[in-house]
Order: C-alpha cells, then sequence, then structure tokens
C-alpha cells in the first residue's frame, strides 16, 4: 500500500517540487530588484507569476524526458545520485542547446545549473528510494554438510 502512495504522490511531487528549484535557478541570476521593490507589490506579484510561468515551463519542458528516465530508474531500481544529477546536467545542457542562437552564456549556464538542481532536487525528495517496491531476492541459506 505505501508503494501504491509513492508512485500517486511522492513521486509527481518530487517532479512538481524539482520544478520549482530549477525555475528559481533560472530567474535567480537576473533579477535586479530596484530599492523601491520591497514597497510595491506589483513588482512581488510580477515575480510570483514569472516563478509560476517559468516553473510551468520547465515542467512542460521536462516532462517527457523526465518521465522516460523515472520510469527507467523506478524498473531497473537506479538510486544513483551521480546517475539523477548526470541526466539534470544532460537535461539542462540539452534545453540551453534547444533555442538557436539564443546566444547568452549566462542564459545558457542558468539553463545547465537549472538542469542540475532539477535532477538533485528530485532524487533528494523521491529518486533515492526508486526500484525501493521491487522485491530483492533473498540469499541462500548455506549449504548443509
Amino acid at each position: 500500500m505505501i508503494q501504491v502512495l509513492r508512485f500517486l504522490f511522492l513521486i509527481p511531487t518530487g517532479f512538481v517540487l524539482a520544478c520549482f528549484v530549477a525555475s528559481f535557478a533560472l530567474l535567480w541570476p537576473f533579477i535586479d530588484l530596484p530599492a523601491s521593490a520591497s514597497v510595491d507589490p506589483f513588482v512581488w506579484t510580477e515575480l510570483v507569476f514569472g516563478f509560476f510561468a517559468q516553473a510551468t515551463q520547465v515542467g512542460t519542458l521536462a516532462l517527457i524526458p523526465w518521465g522516460l528516465f523515472m520510469v527507467l530508474t523506478e524498473a531497473l531500481g537506479q538510486r544513483s545520485l551521480i546517475l539523477h544529477a548526470a541526466a539534470g546536467l544532460a537535461g539542462g545542457f540539452a534545453a540551453a542547446r534547444i533555442p538557436p542562437g539564443a546566444g547568452s552564456a549566462a542564459l545558457e549556464t542558468a539553463m545547465i545549473v537549472a538542469g542540475l538542481a532539477f535532477g538533485l532536487v528530485y532524487w533528494i525528495v523521491a529518486g533515492h528510494g526508486a526500484g525501493s517496491w521491487r522485491r530483492r531476492p533473498t540469499a541462500l541459506p548455506p549449504p548443509q554438510a
């Protein structure tokens, strides 16, 4: 029963939280708040709306490739932090190469860092237990003489 809850709640929650963290990593280098921003509610509304719009964009872009990755790691029981970080880096690098001529080195770096953050947060929330639903083969008892 606990494994059903893992598939229904923990894995999607890990994906959504990873999208939030990746969108934060994408937006943080480019936010330059003026001194008057601390009292202006419109600036904060714009930031929050932009954050959720960016998180939606990250989730839309990553849903199918990361979904395939999630299915493979669950089926094969791969729980490696290095594997999840490398998959996030590969996704960030691929996303940085999608728009031809986007050009900005800062934007490409932010996309790669966002991919790494995505992979790490997903591993922290849900990836470290990948394949835990599978029964492990039990060791055979030692042969008796």
